[in-house]
């Protein structure tokens, strides 16, 4: 497993330094969740401005701290969530860790990037505040025993097994990797070819640059080697380009990836490419129908992957302050951390300590659209 460099550890030691200057979450002086008031905060950390144009992410969190007010709160008190938007930007994440840690925000559900998770983790868990990512896949996450760190959403091993089992029953046998050129992308890809070397299934070729240019050599190349898929392992953003490109110049390949392709402006930003999607995800016929059914009548459509996830992690928060009694960060946590069959949406869940996730990840490949 790398270990973090040494530009990361001095942001994590300026962060550290602000926050000492501040209010960590179970000391006093913070503007929330003290035991005196009758309201509990909860943070909310997301590219908003991006997510919320192709995702239903804040609408499955919306739903959730609705249902459980509309049901008398969390013991006895009524639930609230300060959201905040990282843009998806190391540094502005990091003032937002801050400012919820100098406000005594007892838990973050946030933030969604193995890029942003993998630089805040350690502040979290320094200032002692639950943070639950329900977006981050990455393998390179949790590399140390965490206590107050927690996952919602499976690893990207998870997925790279459910797209190499996929592959292997359907006969593809010889693809090509697309990654972007980040922590995200490189982990995914080399999990990618752990799983799929098991199954004896050849990458013949990874690249992080299509362009206009060179869309033409890529193809040729891959015809010469035999190229029958193409595993994408980039975020929705870096990947619509590259898709168009490739189908354009061989509309016969299939596009593997995983949740990031459950995003509602994806389709229409692919147009005709769009056909050629498979995910890997949760099977939707395991999702509860309250809940599917709550969401319809909320908003006029069925959730995605995001509005799930974001909904349970609420629940998850809701639950363990529920089992303890208290807004209390280190008894949450100590709770989250021994949660066994818990019952959820997509069925009953139980921590895994090695990935510090809540396991119970069924994966599946399946055709984007019909």
């Amino acid at each position: 497993m790398q270990k973090k460099n040494i530009a990361f550890f001095l942001l994590v030691i300026f962060a550290l330094s602000a926050a000492a200057c501040g209010n960590s979450t179970n000391k006093s002086g913070g503007i929330y969740n003290s035991p005196q008031s009758d309201e509990i905060h909860i943070g909310i950390a997301y590219p908003a401005e991006l997510r919320d144009k192709d995702t239903y992410f804040i609408k499955g969190v919306e739903l959730a701290v609705n249902s459980i007010n509309a049901k008398g709160g969390v013991i006895g008190k009524t639930l609230h969530t300060v959201i905040k938007d990282d843009h998806n930007d190391t540094h502005i994440a990091m003032q937002i860790a801050n400012t919820f840690i100098e406000q005594g925000i007892t838990a973050v559900i946030g933030h969604w990037s193995t890029n942003i998770c993998y630089f805040l983790e350690d502040i979290y868990e320094a200032n002692n505040v639950v943070m639950i990512t329900p977006a981050a896949t990455g393998s390179i996450l949790f590399e140390y025993d965490y206590q107050y760190i927690f996952r919602m959403i499976a690893n990207v091993r998870i997925f790279a097994e459910a797209i190499a089992g996929y592959m292997s029953k359907t006969g593809l046998r010889r693809t090509a990797i697309f990654y972007s050129d980040d922590e995200y992308g490189a982990d995914f890809s080399a999990v990618l070819e752990d799983e799929l070397s098991k199954r004896n299934i050849t990458v013949i070729d990874r690249v992080t640059n299509i362009t206009q240019i060179n869309i033409s050599f890529i193809i040729d190349r891959w015809r010469a080697f035999g190229c029958d898929s193409v595993i994408i392992a980039a975020a929705s953003q870096d990947m619509i380009e590259p898709i168009q490109l490739i189908y354009e110049a061989n509309g016969n390949l299939p596009f593997l990836g995983a949740d990031d392709f459950d995003r509602t402006t994806l389709a229409d930003s692919l147009g005709s490419s769009a056909n050629a999607l498979y995910m890997a995800s949760k099977p939707f016929e395991r999702l509860d129908s309250v809940f599917l059914s709550a969401f319809r009548a909320a908003y006029g459509h069925d959730p995605n992957i995001q509005a799930i996830t974001g909904y349970m992690s609420v629940y998850m928060l809701k639950d363990a302050m529920e089992a303890v009694g208290s807004t209390d960060s280190t008894l949450i946590a100590g709770y989250l951390s021994s949660i066994e069959n818990h019952d959820t949406i997509l069925g009953p869940m139980t921590y895994n300590s090695d990935t510090q996730e809540f396991d119970g990840h069924v994966v599946a490949v399946r055709k984007l659209s019909p």
